[in-house]
């Protein structure tokens, strides 16, 4: 069975669940800081980033409510208003995308032995990881 007690999985889900959120305020934010021509190819790719966080801040607030608890959102997120080029906007998403997976890499290795859990976590983690490869492609990395 997992290492963790119910509540510490909640605790560790919750990190997860403000994780996404705050990458996706800050998607939502770069959608609308690139300027230029940059932001005809950008925009897209970071407003469907935006919704597929949102998304897995819904699952993972789901997986927190199964387990009889509330879910609790901590997360201090500044977005300065400068304008952005389209390269500088993805290598921010880079960054977030790369602590999403650190995030979940690291639930994993804590939920050892909680086979559904480790599943989920472990779906993130191939999600996350094709998040990760498809900027660096764009990035050209």
């Amino acid at each position: 069975m997992s290492r963790l007690t119910t509540q510490n999985i909640v605790m560790e889900l919750n990190r997860a669940f403000a994780e996404e959120v705050e990458a996706a305020t800050r998607y939502l934010h770069l959608a609308n800081a690139v300027r230029g021509l940059d932001r005809l190819l950008v925009e897209p790719v970071l407003k469907e980033a935006f919704t597929e966080t949102i998304q897995h801040a819904e699952v993972l607030a789901q997986k927190i409510r199964a387990l009889g608890a509330v879910p609790k959102l901590e997360i201090s997120v500044q977005c300065p208003a400068e304008p952005l080029s389209g390269r500088e906007a993805l290598r921010q998403a880079l960054t977030f995308e790369e602590a999403a997976l650190e995030c979940y890499q690291d639930i994993l290795r804590r939920v050892e032995g909680d086979v559904p859990l480790e599943e989920f976590i472990r779906s993130q983690i191939a999600v996350e990881s094709e998040h990760v490869a498809q900027l660096k492609e764009l990035l050209d990395e």
